[in-house]
């Protein structure tokens, strides 16, 4: 019987399947490999020769490097597409498993898709393990692509949290971390990860962005975690080898054209100038026979390495010096006026570099060190009118007090937080409504002697305690309370022209219009605010003491603007990080508000002529005994377009009179011997403008 032996078949079987798989090493598959298209730049077989600083990226992100996540903040159009479809294609080829790549719009996923099917298309190896892709096929789309293995590639859209539900991956892409869209249920970053949660051995993240504003870049925290790794490059002259960074990075102009004519870097150690043709030969690393190399600066945490790059390192062909050494001038051109947009840019999409706006934004340092050696609660000699705010938090409220003079020239005079909970009622004694009741009963000492009543307040109804607001600010609408929130539209007015009746639960019952809410435009008062935080004096001025807390300055430079596009329109907005706190600059700028809404910025020099001499005879001399004015100067005739107090029996009852009138003197000061208290108010003027009217009045 000639019956063929099956023993030394089933042994060579059983070799193999014990055989382990060779190692995929990502660098040596993409050169082996890789084909790129003939649109690109150097179309053909994929070669580090011209992104050599490439290689150590797909050298980490292959299957048997022990780190879990990768992540490259680099410049524009630098090698972080190129090396994930690299790393995709050798996953698919040699070790196969669910992968996820995430784009922040349908726009970019489809363009990342159309890139991988091109791939596909141009390798074998690629083309013999994707499912063929027919019209009807179901199985290789752009949002999926099967491939050997039981394994799917799928490409989605970051926009909803149920693009990543029900999907576990092994390998995760994530492009241009900075842009992804927000998600109400949490990180962005983390939600996908968790994706890979059945695989924590052996998972691998890429994960890549240039970044956008600092203290607000997703890429900058992930960055951060890793090696930090920067490529040093050897002087051509002395050998040193350094990081190609903006210090050193010189150009001219040409005096006759006064046209930029060349670029260069200078070596940190020995000052010689490197042309741009020592590129080629300064980028080889050791395995193209070169010394560059990429250099750790941090330890990191164990399982993420990191790169960050600029487009100084561009390969020949690509941008060169000159043209970035152009573009910067520009930036530096708009930068001049005020233009931060492309200096932003240059930033971020030239150095790899978050943005901050450090020539012209203040630091909270630098705020501390102008603070001024003036007496909390003492308004200064040119101010003249009082204003407060009050931000409500779920357990406190936090209240800024501050004087207004000429030009909307202004000073903090004190920064209070009242511990406890807004939801408790104001008639509760100790409550902090019933505090801050207090303190806007309180008059504050005026330089000259005389105290000075608080004009007008007004408290943000946003949050979690809206309704509380609502009911204390609808029964305090004479004391000139007034109920604010911010507008969800850009560009609107610092003080809206007319407010929003809104009905309230009051006692139990319903109230309709209960309330009036005015709308605060927030971006623009910031915007204002922000721009003149510079100034020492003057018009617009902002002067604060140097007895505020240390918080109160970080706060008042915790957020920052950002210009987003939406359906191709800019749009400018203000952004703080996450868990940051920003009380002072909000009641800073609902201060604003409520300068504007008594009409200050309106005011001319004869109006504060004619208030000064009101409020301060000219006879009263610095924190002296004041007689009483005649009777005839209470019947002195008021200025144009400023009638005298409203008459007291247009307040609520002879309880609330008395309460509005009651000078309280501050504990701290002296109170002036027979000085008249002064209260401003400003009552509504219901014409169709709905113009406010100041009113003076002295007692």
């Amino acid at each position: 019987m000639n019956i063929a032996d099956g023993f030394e078949l089933v042994v060579m079987t059983a070799v193999s399947a014990a055989r382990p798989d060779p190692e995929l090493r990502v660098d040596e598959w993409s050169e082996e490999f890789m084909k790129l298209p003939k649109s690109a730049a150097a179309p053909g077989d994929f070669r580090f020769e011209r992104t050599p600083y490439a290689r150590r990226v797909a050298q980490v992100l292959s299957p048997g490097h022990p780190c879990k996540r990768v992540v490259a903040k680099v410049a524009s159009q630098m090698f972080k597409t190129q090396t994930a479809i690299n790393w995709i294609g050798a996953c698919i080829h040699r070790a196969p498993a669910n992968i996820l790549a995430l784009q922040p719009t349908d726009g970019l996923a489809k363009r990342f898709s159309a890139r991988v099917s091109q791939a596909i298309r141009n390798v074998k190896e690629l083309r013999e393990c994707v499912s063929a892709q027919r019209s009807r096929d179901k199985r290789n789309t752009t949002q999926a692509k099967d491939f050997k293995g039981d394994a799917t590639l799928y490409i989605n859209t970051a926009g909803a949290a149920a693009n990543l539900a029900e999907i576990t991956v092994r390998y995760l892409f994530i492009d241009e971390v900075d842009r992804l869209p927000p998600l109400v249920e949490g990180d962005s970053v983390e939600i996908a990860e968790a994706r890979a949660t059945q695989h924590e051995r052996d998972c691998k993240f890429y994960e890549v962005s240039s970044p956008t504003l600092e203290g607000f870049s997703k890429i900058d925290e992930l960055f951060l975690m890793g090696t930090q790794e920067v490529y040093l490059v050897p002087c051509p002259h002395c050998g040193h080898h350094h990081q190609l960074e903006l210090a050193n990075f010189r150009y001219r102009r040409d005096p006759d054209t006064g046209f930029m004519d060349a670029a260069w870097f200078v070596c940190p150690e020995c000052g010689s100038e490197i042309e741009e043709r020592y590129k080629s030969s300064m980028f080889l690393d050791p395995a193209a026979g070169g010394t560059a190399h990429w250099h750790a600066t941090a330890k990191g945490d164990g399982e993420t390495v990191s790169f960050t790059m600029s487009a100084f390192y561009m390969p020949i062909g690509a941008i060169g010096w000159l043209s970035l050494a152009r573009q910067y001038e520009r930036a530096r051109t708009a930068l001049q006026r005020g233009d931060h947009t492309l200096m932003q840019v240059f930033y971020n999409t030239r150095l790899g570099l978050s943005y901050r706006n450090s020539e012209t934004t203040t630091t909270a340092k630098q705020l501390q060190d102008r603070a001024e050696r003036y007496a909390p609660r003492v308004s200064p000699e040119p101010a003249l009118v009082i204003t407060m705010a009050v931000d409500t938090q779920p357990n406190r409220l936090e209240v800024q007090i501050e004087a207004w003079g000429p030009g909307l020239e202004h000073w903090v005079l004190d920064y209070i937080t009242l511990i406890g909970s807004p939801s408790e009622s104001p008639e509760t004694p100790g409550s902090v409504w019933e505090r801050l009741d207090e303190i806007r009963r309180t008059p504050v000492l005026h330089a000259s002697g005389r105290p000075i009543m608080i004009s007008a307040y007004g408290i943000d109804a946003g949050g979690a305690n809206t309704q509380d607001v609502y009911n204390y600010g609808s029964q305090r609408r004479a004391f000139n309370c007034t109920v604010l929130h911010g507008a969800t539209r850009p560009n609107k007015p610092i003080m809206g022209s007319a407010p929003n009746r809104v009905d309230i639960e009051w006692g139990g019952t319903k109230t309709p219009n209960g309330v009036e809410l005015w709308q605060v435009g927030t971006d623009v008062a910031k915007d204002y605010l922000s721009a003149r935080l510079q100034l020492g004096d003057g018009p617009g001025a902002m002067h604060f003491h140097d007895q505020l807390p240390p918080e109160w300055f970080e706060q008042m430079v915790t957020e920052q603007p950002r210009v987003r596009y939406t359906k191709g329109r800019a749009i400018r907005e203000w952004i703080k990080p996450n868990g940051a706190r920003n009380e002072a600059w909000d009641v800073s700028v609902y201060n604003l508000a409520i300068a504007y809404q008594l009409g200050l910025h309106k005011w001319s020099a004869l109006d504060w002529k004619h208030l000064r001499e009101k409020l301060i005879p000219p006879t009263l001399e610095l924190f002296a005994p004041v007689a009483a004015p005649p009777a005839a100067a209470g019947a002195e005739e008021s200025p144009p377009d400023v009638p005298s107090a409203p008459d007291e029996s247009s307040l609520p009852d002879q309880t609330s009179r008395e309460e509005a009138h009651q000078p309280v003197r501050p504990p701290e000061a002296p109170a002036p011997a027979r000085a008249p208290v002064v209260q401003t108010f400003v009552q509504p003027n219901p014409s169709p403008m709905g113009r406010r009217i100041l009113s003076r009045g002295v007692r």
